[in-house]
């Protein structure tokens, strides 16, 4: 049974029995004939029931069980169980048990090691009983594998191994049977098979990793699924900081093969020298910035790369400076405005770049622009731009512009995406404002050179309080695609008992949604119990949108009972 305040009219809930027995020996309390009450309402009967006694840290036995429907595999019920095999290692067992389909059956084995830790999930079905066109026969399962160790062996030295293995045999299987863990999100639409081993050294400014991957894709839009790493090696080192600036080598072997039958196989080094303040009579900060790009590949079946071997040699030099101009008003008002001026020259030599690299406030004061590293952003330009901020008593707003002057206009191995194919590039920016970590603003946007158009308007807003939290974000994108969605979500709290949650997506070109959640949730010191409303919606012949209905109870130290899902 569980305390209650004295102005409750009963306990908020309670375990009775027709007879009850505790085993010292076995640190065990026996039931016969229990029943579950709610403020004194029966809501679950069991013949039989045990459990260990507070004594117990942790002990092998079934959890409790839940009930659900769903529109696309009818009604089931889970009854998992957990075994603690020893004090470093344990299986749960979550069994779905159909009505009218072949069981699922899923585990989960966690184990602990020095430094290091292995997590496994995996699970299998027979798949439909009653097949058509849509619903496929076969078998169904997926594997989920992490693994991580921390080695640690020397000072100033960090070694890491992680290693993750992720298997469906169906791209449909995750989100028909809701698969969902700690590696598992029944959303996911790319499988990660990953190794990585990277060596941080503190003693002499480097860093090390390799990695190799596979990835596969589940969505319907690819024509081929995979894609291949093997491998991608990386190092990293500060060669100097003193001064005469600071001065970084990198390198960077990629082996890679995607769509078929393309490969490619890249190693790319690149030296950045950075001088800060080199005119130190100057009022104003200024920093010259360098950087040379040496970049070998060879590839096959890729267009705008050189079938043979090739070797190419991209540089760059720029000088940054900005004035930092102090404001302070009687009433505590700070202000900081900083303009900000960037001339830089490349060689005009770049190839086409194909990627989908967005030019904003965060990448708009650097040498290269460009998101692959495959390539290099040439030309000569002159980049002007202001920062404005202020703070005052705890609230603080900032604002950015900037825009790109380029020396030629209609350079054609730009993307479209950045806007450097034009004399002008599109003005963009920044505005954020926040107020006593309860309430954010965040603003990013691109406006066409004509200032009569938007390219991207991308709005996230959050307020925070004791009994609200309120998140928005809108995103309004024109650039090669039209992208326009909303998502919002609202946590409501009403004194300290109730609680009111709904998240909502929309498409606003299609003007469709994707998913609803709606709920509501009483709860108090020894229980937590509630109504949850989820409405999906697939694209997709083999999956049916779902209207799901579930009456959810959490009672403190016992567990969670889930009434069945109803669904439309």
């Amino acid at each position: 049974m569980c305390n209650y305040r004295k102005n409750d009219k009963c306990p908020p809930w309670e375990l009775k029995a027709s007879e009850m027995t505790h085993d010292n020996i076995k640190k065990t309390v026996y039931y016969d004939n229990a029943v579950i009450k709610l403020y004194n309402i029966p809501i679950f009967y069991f013949p039989k029931l045990s459990h260990p006694d507070p004594s117990v840290d942790r002990r092998s036995g079934f959890l409790v069980p839940s009930f659900s429907d769903s529109k696309n595999l009818g009604s089931n019920i889970r009854i998992p169980y957990f075994w603690a095999i020893d004090e470093d290692k344990d299986l749960t067992i979550n069994n779905q048990l159909f009505v009218s389909e072949h069981p699922l059956f899923v585990g989960e084995y966690r184990q602990a090691f020095n430094k290091s830790g292995l997590n496994l999930n995996f699970g299998f079905t027979e798949g439909y009983k009653k097949t058509s066109l849509s619903k496929k026969p076969g078998d169904k399962s997926h594997i989920f594998l992490n693994f991580f160790k921390d080695f640690n062996n020397y000072e100033g030295i960090n070694d890491n191994l992680e290693i993750n293995l992720q298997y469906v045999s169906d791209k449909k299987y995750l989100k028909l049977y809701k698969i969902d863990s700690n590696l598992i999100n029944y959303e996911t639409e790319t499988l990660e098979n990953t190794f990585n081993y990277s060596r941080i050294n503190n003693e002499d400014d480097s860093f090390f990793s390799i990695d190799v991957s596979a990835y596969r894709t589940l969505a319907d839009s690819y024509n081929d699924k995979y894609e291949f790493i093997l491998p991608e090696i990386n190092y990293e080192k500060q060669l100097f900081s003193n001064k005469f600036g600071y001065g970084n080598l990198s390198s960077n072997l990629k082996v890679e093969n995607y769509d078929t039958n393309k490969y490619k196989k890249f190693l790319i080094n690149k030296f950045d020298w950075n001088i800060d303040n080199p005119f130190s009579e100057n009022i104003f900060n200024g920093k010259i910035l360098s950087t040379i790009k040496n970049i070998n590949y060879e590839t096959d079946n890729v267009g705008d790369f050189k079938p043979e071997t090739t070797n190419e040699l991209f540089g760059a030099i720029g000088y940054l400076a900005s004035l930092d101009l102090y404001k302070k008003n009687e009433n505590g008002t700070n202000h900081i405005l900083t303009p900000k001026l960037m001339l830089k020259y490349a060689p005009n030599f770049m190839r086409k770049e194909e990627g989908d690299t967005i030019l904003s406030g965060k990448n708009l004061f650097s040498l290269d622009r460009l998101q692959s590293d495959q390539n290099f952003e040439g030309g000569t330009n002159l980049t002007v731009g202001l920062e404005y901020e202020i703070e005052n008593d705890g609230s603080i707003a900032s604002f950015t512009i900037g825009q790109i002057i380029n020396e030629k206009k209609n350079n054609k191995n730009m993307p479209d995406t950045l806007s450097l194919d034009k004399r002008f590039s599109d003005v963009v920016g920044n505005l954020n404002y926040k107020v006593d970590g309860k309430f954010s603003l965040n603003y990013d946007y691109s406006l066409n050179q004509n200032f009569k158009e938007t390219n991207l308007n991308d709005l996230s807003m959050s307020y925070n309080n004791d009994n609200l939290n309120f998140n928005l974000n809108f995103l309004e994108e024109e650039r090669l695609v039209k992208n326009e969605y909303l998502k919002t979500s609202v946590e409501y709290k009403k004194g300290d008992n109730s609680i009111f949650t709904f998240s909502n997506k929309r498409n606003l070109i299609t003007n469709s949604a994707e998913f609803y959640n709606l709920s509501y949730e009483y709860l108090n010191d020894c229980l937590r119990a509630g109504l949850f409303y989820r409405r999906e919606f697939y694209n997709d012949s083999e999956l049916e949108p779902e209207n799901s209905l579930m009456f959810k109870i959490t009672l403190s130290s016992f567990g969670s009972l889930n009434s069945p899902s109803f669904n439309q």
